[in-house]
Formats: C-alpha cells, sequence, structure tokens
C-alpha cells in the first residue's frame, strides 16, 4: 500500500495535535485502576472517552462485570477499516512487591515531560494516541473514506486459572480481544501499540504453560523415606529442565531471537505442618515457543523428556505433564503492506525508518491474525527515563510526552493512507 495520501492534509491534522489533550487523557485513564478482571470501570471511563471523541461505541459485556469499549468512526465509504487494539487491565496486582511512582493508579506527570503511574507502559498511554489521532484528524476538517475502529479489551494480560485460583482475576491472554473479533469489531487492518519502543514488531512468539506434578507419599516424618517424597523427587526433573532449557532455545532460535523458558513455580506439601511429607509436587513452567511452532509440538518434547527420566528413576513413575494454557505464536511478512505503510509514515513523520524487532512477549495480535485481521505490534512506550528501551522493575511504568507525539502523526499518516479520504 503506497502512501500517496497527500501531505499537506497529514500536516493539517498533525498541527492539530493537542499537547496538553494527550497529558490530560492518559492522567485520567491511569487514575482508574484497571487490574485484570476489574476493567468495569476503565471500560466506561474509555467508553465516554470514545464518545466525546466522536465515535459511535458501545460497551460489550464479557461476563462479570468486564467489558470491552469498542468505538466506531465511520467514513464516507470506499475506504478500508483500520483497527487500533488496546486493552484496558494493567500489568501488576497483588503479585508486585514494588512500590513507587509507576505502580501507582495515579498519572503524575515528571517535568513535563515524563507520566508515571499503572497502565502509562502497558498501554494506557497508546489508548490516548489512537484517540488523539483521529481527534485531530477530525478537528483539521478532514473527512475520511473508509472506517476506524478502536478496541479497548479486557484480559489481554498473561494470567490464567489453575488450581484453586480461579476466578475473573485470573481469566487473561485475550478474552476480550476474541470476543469483539467475534461480535462485531472486524476490520481489513489493525495496529495494536504495546509498548514496542515505536519499533515495528511483525511477530512475536508463542506460550505454553505446563503443571508437572511428581506423585508422593503422605506419611509422617517418623516413617518417612527420602526416595518417596515428591518435593526430594522434583529436584531430578528440575535438573533434566535446567539442562534441557538451553538446548531448547538454541534450536527454536527465529529471526535473532531465542524463545526462552520460565520455570514459574513449584507447589507442594504444607509449610504449618512439617512433620508430614507432601502427597504430590507440581511444578509450572512457561515455554515460550516460535510462530512456527505449535503448542502440541512443544508438549510432545517436554513430555518425552519426563517419560525419559521416569525410566531412570522409578521413584518419578506416575508423574504427569499437563498444558494449562496454550497460546500460538503469531508472524507476518516485513513486506506486508499494512507494515510499509507503517514504515512510509514512520520515515515521513519522524525522518528515519523504524526499527525492525522480534518479541519474547504475547500480545492479542495472535488472536487476530488467526481471524484474518492483519495485526503489527507498533507503538510509542517502551523508553525508560535514565536510558535504553524496555521496562525497569525499580522506576516502574512510565511514558514519554515526545515520543506519544510522534507517534500521533504517524498514526495520523496511517489512518489517512489506510482509510483513504472522501470526495468533497
Amino acid at each position: 500500500m503506497a502512501n500517496n495520501v497527500d501531505q499537506a492534509l497529514v500536516k493539517k491534522a498533525v498541527d492539530k495535535i493537542d499537547r496538553k489533550r494527550l497529558v490530560d487523557l492518559v492522567v485520567q485513564l491511569v487514575n482508574v485502576p484497571s487490574p485484570t478482571g476489574f476493567e468495569g470501570d476503565m471500560a466506561r471511563e474509555f467508553h465516554a472517552v470514545l464518545q466525546g471523541a466522536g465515535f459511535r461505541s458501545s460497551l460489550q459485556p464479557i461476563g462479570d462485570e468486564r467489558y470491552n469499549a469498542i468505538g466506531l468512526w465511520e467514513g464516507a465509504g470506499g475506504g478500508k477499516t483500520l483497527m487500533f487494539n488496546g486493552h484496558l487491565d494493567t500489568s501488576f496486582g497483588p503479585e508486585q512487591a514494588h512500590r513507587g511512582l509507576g505502580y501507582r493508579c495515579e498519572g503524575n506527570v515528571v517535568d513535563d515531560e515524563w507520566i508515571y503511574g499503572m497502565g502509562t507502559f502497558n498501554m494506557k498511554s497508546a489508548l490516548a494516541t489512537y484517540t488523539l489521532a483521529c481527534e485531530s484528524i477530525r478537528a483539521a476538517g478532514i473527512e475520511i473514506a473508509g472506517n476506524v475502529v478502536i478496541a479497548g479489551v479486557a484480559g489481554e494480560i498473561e494470567k490464567a486459572p489453575v488450581n484453586e485460583f480461579e476466578g475473573r482475576m485470573y481469566q487473561g491472554y485475550g478474552p476480550g480481544t476474541k470476543y469483539a473479533i467475534t461480535h462485531g469489531a472486524v476490520a481489513d487492518y489493525c495496529i495494536l501499540g504495546e509498548p514496542t519502543n515505536m519499533m515495528v514488531i511483525p511477530r512475536h512468539c508463542g506460550t505454553s504453560w505446563f503443571k508437572i506434578t511428581v506423585p508422593g507419599m503422605l506419611i509422617h516424618t517418623a516413617w518417612s523415606e527420602y526416595q518417596q517424597n515428591s518435593v526430594s523427587n522434583s529436584s531430578l526433573i528440575l535438573d533434566a529442565l535446567n539442562d534441557w532449557i538451553p538446548g531448547y532455545m538454541k534450536r527454536n532460535e527465529f529471526g535473532g531471537t531465542q524463545p526462552k523458558v520460565n520455570i514459574a513455580a513449584i507447589e507442594g506439601g504444607w509449610p504449618w505442618r512439617g512433620a508430614r511429607t507432601p502427597e504430590a509436587c507440581s511444578i509450572y513452567m512457561d515455554v515460550r515457543t516460535p510462530p512456527d511452532v505449535l503448542p502440541i509440538e512443544v508438549y510432545r518434547e517436554v513430555r518425552e523428556l519426563i517419560r525419559g527420566l521416569e525410566k531412570e528413576h522409578a521413584s518419578l513413575e506416575g508423574t504427569t505433564v499437563d498444558i494449562y494454557v496454550s497460546a500460538p505464536g503469531t508472524s507476518i511478512p516485513d513486506d506486508h503492506e499494512l507494515i510499509q505503510m507503517i514504515v512510509a509514515a514512520h520515515t515521513e513523520q519522524l525522518g528515519k525508518p523504524p526499527e525492525f524487532g522480534n518479541e519474547i512477549w504475547y500480545s492479542d495480535a495472535a488472536h487476530m491474525n488467526r481471524y484474518g485481521i492483519v495485526t503489527v505490534n507498533y507503538g510509542s512506550a517502551g523508553r525508560i527515563r535514565s536510558g535504553g528501551g524496555g521496562f525497569d522493575t525499580h522506576q516502574g511504568e512510565a511514558v514519554h510526552i515526545g515520543d506519544m507525539l510522534d507517534i500521533i502523526k504517524v498514526y495520523i499518516e496511517c489512518i489517512l493512507t489506510c482509510c483513504g479520504v472522501a470526495e468533497k
């Protein structure tokens, strides 16, 4: 898709970007707490924002007082539909011990250059940049031909129910987006403004979460045997996994990126009853997969590893291997017209082409690509105040105001290119 849009029109819209409005909107959205499972207030807030920006907005109930906020800006007809997708839930909750500006549900402007607060980085700032891009085009008096959809979705954060941990606060990995795209939120293309530090991310890993349960014998310490202790026997599996991980990562490298493996938790026994051996011990593991590897493939590999250990160690007999989350990765070609449109707009507006990268994290782009809505991750957040890119666990979440202003310019050109300008 050639960016043959009239640059004079783009500039007319860019000149209407309201910096104060952007800052105020980011702070407004950050001030609404929205941990996974409790997105209702945030959905209603963003629904009102979309209505105020001229969108025909609706709240989609996905259950348990959880909603998507879906806004539609209908053009005059004849152009494509471009979606901007962003999640309403925030990354951090009770499992985080960090404190400070970057972890508070309140927007704090620092040095008139940065905004700190939970959700600024991931990814309420993106929702604000989508909105400002559309408001600026409207303020410039430009009528689009196609449509723009802004989807504020619930439940994107990487969480999953397991064992006694059930309920809405554990229901992540995309229920909002999957509901949205099967209930009317459709488009030709989608830009997902995850915190990529303005890098174009055409592909990212998939993920499979494993529960490996080692059996044992529940018995008093006085009559226990070391070989029957499931916690002790789990060390055999942990050692084998730690030996397996480097080879797995190397074998599955794609485009210079190695998918990582995280041993996330170990569960077994009762700390308040030290005189009893546990009847079972479970190991929980997150295995990231390249975009072209399906969960069943890595399941077989882990299952065979455990079966081999059972043959070597009789104490491991009966160990079970289960996947309780499976989410394939995603990839679109670097030369796809959506990516080329973003590259051309970024180059035009910022004076140089964007960098490309692969990611190990997971996003809702995988769901949309599988439903035929071609999606790429490209967002402004991801720069660290003390220098560099990524995320700093000590500083917490922050976004640079100048970066947001820059990406709004790019989004404006993408909208006018993809949707087209209505004929007078």
